[in-house]
């Protein structure tokens, strides 16, 4: 297991070995601060796994996490003050702070849920961990309490009164993996906040549990080798699809997850494909690239992209739409495919592929196309 999920995977292994563990999540920020809300670092008596930022901030809560794990017990929420760094030569420093919910998990009372929460993580379930960070006037719970929502189970009790469309807002909050403080009602209704300062209303962590995301490579010839490379690098779950298996071997690509040799077309069909998916097209000819682009368009693959000149492009975008396409699905292509930094060689256009992947992950921010005409601009997704 691979990528952001890989937290819970050694948080389900720590705990069957019999190791406690304190558990520091990142619940609120405010300002410019290395790390984002629900960045995770995982603390054992033997060490760390994970970061939230490193730097003195880091030291401050493995410190206090620590003490919890001494003290067998407890929860607590950590400020952590970096606005200081200013006067730092430090590489990397931030003026931020950052809330940080330190909490205790023990096998005898922990495992079974994460077990299920490492099950989620597998099945890339559009699951939420929640916890209780502010009980507040009225609640029953102690602080640290946590339960699963998970489509796949049974309804779970949750550790706030919440209304049926509150958690019907939880799970689409976890469906798009936005991690939220909220402050609950008195109805059971909730609101995001941005401030930790106890008012009497309680208060729960929304943690979307994110599984590994998958980048399926089409084609595994010379870009395709530095890309499977950055990618597994970067954290993706790797498959690399060619229907030549002088190409797609394991002494060319070390470093997948998956091999698949098959035709391009029926390879992408067999796989199931989701929004934490993104599958590139770098084949040998444009027509294996337009199989492999009007395959996954059958799919919800979150991300599709092609490389090729505009010229290209576009003469593939128009073939599709004849097809019946529809012109909104020909939109959401990455065609021409990768950042412009003027990239020439293999291993520069794989920089270019997967810089252009990660500001999508990371920003939801991308270059919009017309039917193969760049608009010229940056436009945020909703």
């Amino acid at each position: 297991m691979k990528g952001p999920g890989q937290i819970w995977v050694e948080a389900l292994r720590t705990l069957e070995q019999g190791q406690p563990f304190a558990l520091a999540t990142i619940i609120n920020v405010r300002g410019s601060t290395p790390r984002e809300v629900g960045a995770k670092m995982l603390i054992r008596r033997d060490g760390q796994f994970g970061t939230i930022g490193g730097g003195c901030g880091e030291a401050e809560v493995f410190r206090k996490a620590r003490v919890l794990l001494e003290d067998d017990g407890g929860a607590r929420v950590a400020e952590v003050d970096l606005t200081g760094d200013f006067d730092q030569q430090e590489i990397g420093t931030c003026g931020g702070i950052m809330d940080v919910f330190i909490d205790l998990w023990s096998p005898a009372r922990d495992l079974p849920l994460a077990k299920r929460l490492t099950d989620a993580v597998i099945a890339s379930r559009p699951a939420a961990l929640l916890t209780l960070v502010e009980p507040g006037r009225a609640a029953e719970a102690p602080v640290g309490a946590r339960a699963l929502v998970d489509p796949a189970l049974p309804s779970q009790p949750v550790p706030i009164a919440l209304s049926p469309d509150a958690l019907a807002r939880v799970a689409e909050r976890a469906s798009a993996g936005q991690p939220a403080l909220i402050e609950i009602a008195g109805d059971g209704s909730f609101k995001p906040v941005s401030h930790i300062e106890p008012n009497g209303s309680p208060r729960v962590f929304i943690d979307p549990i994110v599984g590994a995301q998958r980048l399926i490579i089409a084609g595994a010839g010379h870009i395709a080798q530095p890309l499977a490379e950055l990618a597994a690098m970067l954290g993706f779950h790797v498959t690399v699809i060619d229907d030549r298996v002088a190409f797609a071997n394991r002494e060319r690509f070390p470093t997948a997850d998956l091999l698949i040799v098959r035709p391009f077309a029926s390879a992408v069909a067999s796989l199931v494909l989701d929004r934490h998916c993104y599958l590139v097209s770098v084949t040998r000819g444009h027509a294996y690239d337009e199989e492999v682009v009007k395959a996954a368009l059958a799919t919800e693959c979150g991300f599709i992209g092609m490389i090729g000149s505009r010229r290209r492009v576009r003469a593939m975008l128009e073939r599709l739409k004849e097809q019946g396409i529809a012109r909104e699905k020909l939109e959401q292509i990455h065609a021409p495919l990768g950042l412009d930094i003027g990239a020439e060689t293999p291993e520069e256009i794989a920089v270019a592929i997967i810089g252009e992947i990660v500001r999508e992950r990371r920003t939801g921010t991308r270059d919009e196309f017309n039917l193969g005409a760049k608009l010229g601009k940056l436009k945020r997704r909703a």
